[in-house]
């Protein structure tokens, strides 16, 4: 008897002694992480909007299908890691069990919704399978179970805090300054080379309109109409740039006595991005696009072209968030 209590206090002693050293990153880690499998096993607040339902899932099960709905199969190891390191932290940031305050506009009660528009892309294996073809899929889910879990608990901070790792699909020249299209500034979300991405598909696009068709979705209390039909009755593009950012992307535009911003121009045209021009081609009224996304953060179709050029994805990720640290969300 006296032997066993002593054995079991000293596996207490024991487990006390290394407490210390499961804390990590972030703090206390939540009741929940105590699961075999660590961080990627703490379950997440998922709103489906085909489902209308929140659903606790595990972090490295909701991961695998934001990476399955964000990038191509086809796509490098190292891009797909980089991919998972940015969705993690993006996810850890919003949820509650970290201080998050949610960050589903569509359910409150959700971490984060489960639709590309409001917060990041998700695919399941079933729709995997449907679009690609078994094949295909079950390949490119095995890819993502490994990087998965080669990536498991790795989150991108800054002085120690988890950073919001804005991403796009492609720039083709270089990534945008946040406070550029968004709010404020950020010291991660700088402008860097994105030539990594210049040979990604639809780099260059075209979207046509009619004259009237043009200005009513620049809408407003007063849609253009009248400047929009006189330019281009004169052969004008009714359009003026007024304005460009430091990378070439329209920041404001006037059409008529209409001002715009570059983004809210391309929100309400629904343009892939704000590095466009615009001219009049066969009495219609054409707008050219370079790049897909609002171009802050890491460009996907860039992260690639490195992978491809064999960078690896902690040299993709410092590369296109400035002066962070790739941290464990939990020290083990």
């Amino acid at each position: 008897m006296l032997r066993t209590m002593t054995i079991t206090l000293l596996v207490l002693a024991t487990i006390m002694l290394a407490l210390p050293t499961t804390i990590g990153l972030l703090g206390r880690r939540p009741a929940e992480s105590t699961l075999p499998d660590g961080a990627d096993s703490i379950p997440v607040q998922v709103y489906f909007p085909d489902t209308k339902k929140v659903e606790a899932i595990p972090l490295g099960d909701y991961l695998k299908g934001v990476v399955a709905g964000e990038m191509p199969p086809e796509f490098e190891m190292e891009a797909i890691k980089a991919q998972f390191i940015v969705a993690r932290t993006y996810t850890v940031r919003r949820m509650r069990q970290f201080g998050g305050q949610g960050g589903c506009p569509l359910n409150p009660a959700a971490d984060v919704c489960a639709d590309f528009s409001t917060n990041q892309a998700f695919m399941n294996r079933d729709t995997l399978v449907a679009r690609h073809g078994k094949l295909v899929a079950e390949s490119f889910w095995r890819r993502l179970e490994r990087a998965q879990a080669e990536t498991s608990g790795l989150v991108l901070t800054h002085k120690g805090v988890l950073i919001d790792p804005l991403y796009h699909g492609v720039s083709g020249k270089a990534t945008e300054n946040a406070e550029e299209y968004f709010a404020n500034p950020a010291p991660y979300l700088v402008s860097v080379d994105d030539h990594w991405g210049a040979d990604a598909p639809r780099l260059v696009q075209q979207t046509h309109f009619s004259p009237d068709a043009f200005a009513l979705a620049l809408g407003g209390e007063i849609p253009p109409t009248l400047a929009v039909t006189t330019a281009t009755g004169a052969g004008r593009s009714p359009v003026q740039v007024t304005a460009r950012t430091a990378t070439g992307r329209v920041k404001t535009v006037k059409v008529g006595e209409l001002t715009l911003t570059g983004r809210e121009f391309r929100e309400r045209l629904g343009l892939p991005s704000t590095d466009f021009r615009v001219f009049l081609q066969d009495g219609k009224v054409v707008v050219e696009t370079v790049g897909n996304g609002h171009g802050v953060g890491m460009s996907q179709y860039g992260a690639n072209g490195m992978a491809r050029a064999g960078k690896q994805s902690t040299e993709i990720l410092t590369h296109y968030y400035q002066g962070v640290t790739i941290s464990r969300l939990f020290e083990s």
